[in-house]
């Protein structure tokens, strides 16, 4: 049996500098060999990533600054001995010495003082010339030392090793060469992580998929619509739980650079037919939005109304919004990967406002918004629960939602949330069914554009603020905001 122990002695570590060219490429496949586009692949320990393209293909080109050492912790864990095995882990390149000693502490022989590239490595003991009696075994890693006392027994007698003339190098055998690991992950597929052998390869990278479930096709609607985006629009209704009563409005074209916020639209009368506003969902549509409008087209029925319980009337606009979320995750879907689920927006005409205003609890929702609605009484507990920027559009003293939609703007003010005011004597619902949704959807579109796409130019921000708001200097309207630096 062959004894063995650790013995600590004083650590040193020592930092280098130095720099590393990194030029790693490959194409990010699912298992039946289709590009995956979007995947993200990133270099570990480097911090460095790239986003797959349409053809799947990645590429971390860079030359990095770094240290050459370890840290104590990690050098200690990758030394080992047992059962008369020393192993040796480095996950860089480093300085690897072996040298023994007497148990006087004489050096007896410097077994190895090469520069040995990353990689696991181990020898035997027994094998070495001058382990044929006790002896003490220093490795060091750089200027990080560790030592094992080795005492060949079996049956309680001394073993004699045999002469080895070799060198050291050729008794040290490399076992697995990994410098780094590559990390990738897509919607919808299993994160994988791919050993690095060197920093200069190319490797191919095959993803397995999520258990997301199986896709509803979507069914085009024979209707005609557009916008004064730069988008052509496609609407759709699917028939899977989560978004059977709804219709969709998206851009024609998916798959590309271009991923799309999601907007959720109620109608007035809180009416099931999807198309009640197609004017207007066609023109948010046509510049870069998914948006689902309640309601199939030509729908029947409306929802019931009940201005105390708000959040209950928002729940089928989030049951639209957590469909268009799981729809981006399946490979299957043809959303995948179209939509930013990180920007989402709600809105609604009249009754349709007030399922909006019933999903601003919601911690997902990046903004939203009313057009000639507003609560019928003041509703502190749920006033509490907005914690994104609002936008209220009104028809002015003759809109029946006037006054309610007022007492809304005071009350969620007062809370500190940014909100703005945009209010023509016009009449409910203004001018929703004119040519592309009227001036209330072009306010409703600068505002989404400013929340959810970054957009603080002339066609986002500046249209409601500063010297490009023409609604800001025309008396026709009534502008007003809070909350805002």
């Amino acid at each position: 049996m062959i004894r063995w122990t650790v013995l600590f002695l004083v650590l040193l570590t020592g930092v280098s500098l130095h720099a590393q060219n990194i030029a790693l490429s490959g194409k990010v496949t699912n298992q039946s060999g289709k590009a995956i586009y979007g995947a993200i692949v990133s270099l570990k320990s480097k911090q460095i990533k790239d986003t797959t393209d349409a053809s799947g293909a990645y590429s971390l080109i860079a030359t990095v600054s770094g240290v050459s050492d370890m840290t104590i912790h990690s050098i200690k864990k990758s030394i080992s001995m047992k059962n008369g095995i020393i192993s040796v882990h480095l996950t860089k390149p480093a300085q690897l010495s072996v040298e023994f000693f007497n148990m006087n502490g004489k050096l007896l022989n410097k077994f190895l003082d090469n520069h040995v590239s990353a990689g696991a490595y181990q020898f035997k003991m027994k094998k070495l010339p001058s382990a044929q009696n006790m002896v003490l075994v220093r490795i060091s890693i750089d200027r990080h030392t560790e030592c094992f006392s080795y005492i060949p027994q079996i049956n309680g007698c001394n073993v004699s090793a045999a002469e080895v003339t070799l060198p050291g190098q050729r008794l040290l055998s490399k076992i697995q060469a990994a410098v780094d690991s590559l990390q990738a992950s897509a919607l919808g597929y299993k994160t994988k992580i791919v050993p690095v052998s060197s920093f200069e390869e190319k490797i191919d990278i095959v993803l397995e998929n999520e258990d997301v479930g199986e896709c509803t096709p979507s069914k085009t609607v024979n209707m005609t619509v557009s916008g004064s985006g730069t988008h052509k629009v496609t609407v759709e209704t699917n028939s899977d739980p989560g978004i059977k009563e709804g219709t969709i409005y998206r851009p024609t074209d998916l798959g590309g650079d271009e991923k799309y916020p999601i907007f959720a639209w109620g109608e007035g009368g809180c009416s099931q037919n999807g198309k009640s506003n197609s004017a207007a969902m066609a023109e948010i549509a046509s510049h870069g939005y998914f948006v689902i409008a309640d309601g199939t087209p030509d729908g029947s029925g409306s929802r019931s109304m009940n201005t105390s319980d708000p959040v209950s009337m928002g729940k089928p606009l989030l049951a639209y919004i957590t469909w268009a979320i799981a729809q981006n995750k399946k490979p299957c879907s043809p959303y995948y990967q179209s939509l930013d689920t990180t920007k989402i927006a709600t809105n609604g005409f009249s009754c349709g406002g007030l399922m909006a205003e019933g999903t601003a609890g919601d911690k997902r929702i990046t903004t939203w918004g009313l057009t000639s609605s507003g609560l019928f009484a003041a509703n502190q507990a749920f006033y509490k629960t907005v914690h994104t920027p609002v936008l209220m559009v009104e028809g002015g003293s003759s809109d029946m939602a006037y006054e309610n939609g007022g007492r809304d703007y005071q009350n969620i003010s007062a809370l500190g949330i940014p909100i703005m005011w945009f209010s023509k004597n016009i009449g409910h619902g203004g001018d929703l069914s004119n040519k592309n949704g009227g001036d209330f959807t072009k306010i409703n579109l600068a505002w989404l554009n400013w929340w959810l796409k970054g957009d603080e130019g002339a066609t986002g921000k500046g249209v409601l603020v500063g010297s490009g708001c023409k609604y800001c200097t025309d008396n026709a309207w009534e502008v007003k905001s809070a909350n805002f630096p």
